[in-house]
């Protein structure tokens, strides 16, 4: 019987042969190639595992000699996770394998050989932990990575490359998932590791401003992710993540309890999800992050009550919950930033509530009191002091006016000298934002889009304050004018209209019908067509408020406009942001020749986030469609 015939029998038979099984190491290898040639190159390398390091390495140019040939993508993948389980035969097949590997890599083709190349960056980058010089060979295949790979390869290529930047901390694996963004298989994928290198800065930040910046990135593009595909259930988790930890921060939020529940919920479908196949070595770190998080979280469900008490029952199991939270560096190897984000809070209700100071003077003045948080507590005490200075010299400023929203809704100043002042200047803005959007009154149906719109912007750093109001301004009238144009009898509208029936209408056509309407509606504001010198190339609308300038990019297109074909004109249309607020619009003409009516209004407007290569910053978009080639009624089938 042949070596491949006993291969394929123990197969069959649902056990691994041995070496004896095989007749021999020179039985193997007088077979050599029809073993290389054959299926079965990933039930040998089980068959080496664990025989005596003589017999492996004989063994070893056969091996490598079958990850250089082998073609099915699963038999490679099996034999590469068998070889690197073993930690003898890795070490012996280092050097050989990382040379094949590597020709794996660079002489990838599309289709199955693809996925394989894809098998192979895997087990490099998993032997570049573990070897300097295969690290450094991994990261220069991973600066090779271009926005044309083939989807397969790129999509795979974009986790592998986002999880290296987690070990490996190098910043221009960042860039790399930034042009991955440009492969539409792999946009997503890149997106939600750029998200997660997002998410990363931020807890590792150590001033208010960056984590804010950093939590809002990774927000945006997790909720990017989500846009594309709403089972994503990782992004969701951290979406629950960022919106719990923010929430906790500012303890406005009356729901914090239901989110960490939900969160709860994700956490068992996630773990169940992944319990249908084994977490490779690589990915188990992320998993167990994962874990960690909802430890921290569900104490942070107890605290979150606590703290608003004015004592406590249990005070010294509760008070040491309150100190690991706010020791939260040490209580969790998560990062730094939480403790930026929740020593405020905890601080001011200390300094608020009486009876809680009283518990923590209580237990440091008893010397029998020695648990392990005790230094920190020493450190929160001396923080209540000064909070209590810095409390009573902020008085004036917020007595002379400097937060009358704020001060309009607690109506007690000695409650709102109790608020900490960088928590104060956050709330004052979105209260005074939610004041400014309770004016605008239009249409119920745009008026809806345009809370969507908001919604998708809530976590781009400059849609703040009269940025916001601006630009709120200009998405209202354009949706207005995508609803006027798709219900207005265009006879009324006559020539300017005209272009929205042809079926060789332009760009330009657009532009200048929506031009008239900008300037029609928003009398105070400059809408300039064709602006040179923005970006090194030509806007089609430039619409100037003043304080604040933002670009309509416009372009038709042949056919359904999708999130896909959006994408293919983001990178053009978020060129202009590269000055000025990180907010833009893009609108598409269809020209479609439909046999029905045209998409609802809700369809034809959603949002975008991306990071165009070169830039450290997430770009936010407002993508509209106008349907062209429209119908009267009595034509549509």
């Amino acid at each position: 019987m042949s070596v491949n015939a006993a291969l394929e029998a123990s197969v069959a038979n649902g056990r691994i042969p041995s070496l004896e099984d095989l007749g021999g190491v020179d039985a193997v290898l007088k077979e050599q190639a029809a073993i290389v040639s054959g299926p079965f190159l990933d039930v040998l390398v089980e068959t080496i595992v664990g025989e005596p390091v003589q017999n492996q390495t004989l063994l070893l140019e056969l091996v490598a000699d079958g990850f250089l040939k082998a073609d099915q993508p699963a038999v490679f993948h099996d034999a590469v996770k068998a070889l690197l389980a073993d930690p003898e035969l890795r070490n012996i097949a280092r050097q050989n394998l990382v040379d094949v590997l590597n020709r794996r890599v660079e002489v990838r083709q599309p289709g199955k050989d693809a996925l394989t190349a894809a098998y192979a960056l895997e087990a490099l980058f998993c032997y570049g932990l573990e070897d300097h010089r295969t690290k450094l060979r991994t990261l220069l295949l991973f600066d090779d990575l271009r926005s044309d790979e083939d989807g397969l390869f790129a999509q795979h290529a974009a986790r592998i490359v986002g999880v290296a930047y987690h070990h490996w901390g190098e910043d221009e694996l960042r860039n790399v998932l930034v042009r991955l963004q440009s492969n539409d298989e792999a946009a997503d994928e890149a997106a939600f590791e750029l998200a997660m290198v997002a998410f990363a800065i931020a807890l590792n930040a150590n001033e208010m401003a960056k984590i804010e910046r950093g939590m809002s990135e990774a927000r945006a593009l997790f909720m990017s992710v989500l846009q594309r595909d709403a089972n994503r259930l990782d992004a969701s988790m951290h979406v629950s993540l960022i919106d719990i930890v923010q929430s906790f921060s500012m303890g406005k939020d009356s729901k914090l309890s239901a989110r960490i529940d939900e969160l709860r919920r994700l956490m068992a479908e996630r773990h169940d999800q992944l319990g249908m196949g084994q977490t490779p070595d690589w990915l188990t770190p992320r998993v167990e992050r994962e874990s960690e998080w909802w430890s921290l979280l569900r104490l942070l469900k107890s605290i979150d009550s606590n703290i608003n008490r004015e004592s406590w029952r249990d005070a010294g199991k509760v008070l040491e919950q309150v100190l690991a939270i706010y020791d939260v560096e040490h209580t969790v190897s998560i990062g730094g930033a939480l403790h930026t984000l929740f020593a405020p809070r905890i601080e001011a209700a200390f300094v608020r509530r009486k009876g809680l100071a009283a518990h923590l003077y209580d237990f440091l003045d008893d010397e029998d009191w020695c648990p392990a948080e005790r230094p920190v507590a020493v450190v929160l005490q001396n923080r209540i002091a000064q909070r209590a200075e810095d409390n009573f010299l902020s008085r004036q400023l917020k007595e002379d006016g400097a937060f009358p929203e704020l001060s309009a809704v607690l109506q007690d100043r000695d409650i709102l000298c109790q608020v900490p002042m960088e928590m104060a200047k956050r709330l004052e803005i979105a209260l005074a934002d939610k004041r400014n959007n309770e004016r605008l009154k239009v249409r119920r149906d745009v008026q809806s889009i345009c809370s969507k719109v908001s919604d998708g912007l809530v976590n781009a750093s400059d849609y703040r304050g009269d940025v916001r109001n601006s630009f709120d301004q200009l998405v209202q009238q354009t949706i207005a004018f995508c609803e006027d144009r798709q219900n207005a009898d265009l006879a009324q509208l006559g020539e300017r209209g005209a272009y929205l029936r042809k079926a060789d209408a332009v760009e330009n056509d657009l532009q200048k019908d929506l031009r008239e309407w900008l300037r029609g509606n928003m009398t105070a504001v400059d809408v300039m067509p064709e602006i040179p010198g923005i970006a090194a190339g030509r806007s089609d609308l430039y619409v100037d408020f003043g304080d604040a300038q933002f670009v309509i990019e416009l372009k038709k297109h042949h056919g359904i406009v999708n999130d896909d074909v959006a994408r293919s004109y983001r990178a053009q249309a978020v060129a202009y942001q590269a000055t000025g607020p990180k907010l833009g619009m893009l609108g598409i003409l269809e020209l479609v020749d439909r046999p029905g009516p045209p998409p609802s209004l809700v369809e034809c407007i959603w949002t975008n986030s991306y990071i165009p290569e070169g830039s450290d910053l997430v770009r936010h978009l407002v993508v509209f469609r106008v349907p062209g080639r429209l119908k009267t009624p009595s034509t549509m089938k």
